[in-house]
């Protein structure tokens, strides 16, 4: 049977009905068999009329389609297979201005990284709005009965204003990511953890969100949500800290 990773790819065309008849039956015996993944293609296909009724114009800014454009040229790795209309693919277009992949692109080009899983952030507090504080120990086992990942949160200083409220998998360009859901007096906040994956410090903005990327421990860090630049740099040195 074809691995996640392989799976990945075709999951979107899946979900929008564009999928061909023979790649059609390879994922529906996967989704029968990989828990994770099923789980995954529902919140996609919810995620689709989420978008649908929120999002009018599925196309990000003009000087970020520019710059997606830009770091993309040197790879090479242009397509346009699908129509802006395949509403589970906009975490994809929405981010690249209609057609270049994300797949690579997201390692040259932090802002594309921000602008993929700010849209994942957004999508998952519609579908999960998490109002209710979870304790973290718990949420590590449960995370690991579940997908087979060893996962340590950080230890959020009260005095922050943040509280836990939920952890999931998503996926990015990068891969499978967990995605750490906190609300910071009220207001959403994501920590993405990116295993296996190691990048430059780095700040980025998108849709009103502004990011902060570092690596610690072989892994990869994003926080991100409606804050200040000075507020979200102090979160994230607290985050980091208590890694």
């Amino acid at each position: 049977m074809p691995s996640c990773r392989e799976i990945d790819p075709l999951l979107a065309p899946y979900i929008d009905g564009e999928i061909a008849l023979a790649d059609k039956a390879v994922v529906a015996a996967h989704l029968t068999a990989c828990p994770p993944c099923r789980q995954r293609a529902e919140a996609e296909t919810a995620a689709r009329e989420t978008l649908r009724s929120r999002m009018s114009r599925p196309c990000a800014p003009e000087h970020l389609r520019k710059r997606c454009r830009k770091a993309a040229s040197p790879i090479g790795r242009i397509t346009s297979t699908y129509s802006a209309s395949s509403l589970s693919m906009v975490a994809v277009l929405v981010v690249v201005g209609g057609g270049v992949s994300v797949y690579g692109l997201t390692r040259f080009s932090p802002t594309v990284l921000a602008a993929q899983l700010t849209i994942d952030h957004a999508k998952c507090f519609a579908l999960h709005p998490g109002r209710d504080p979870i304790d973290a120990r718990a949420a590590e086992n449960q995370f690991e009965r579940d997908h087979g990942w060893h996962l340590r949160l950080p230890a959020a200083p009260p005095a922050d204003g943040l509280e836990l409220v939920g952890v999931r998998q998503c996926f990015c360009g990068e891969g499978p990511a967990v995605h750490v859901m906190y609300r910071h007096n009220g207001r959403p906040l994501s920590l993405y953890v990116l295993h296996d994956i190691t990048r430059a410090p780095a700040v980025a903005d998108a849709f009103g969100h502004e990011a902060a990327m570092w690596s610690k421990n072989g892994s990869t860090y994003v926080l991100l949500g409606k804050e200040s630049d000075e507020t979200l740099q102090h979160l994230a040195a607290d985050l980091n800290n208590g890694l």
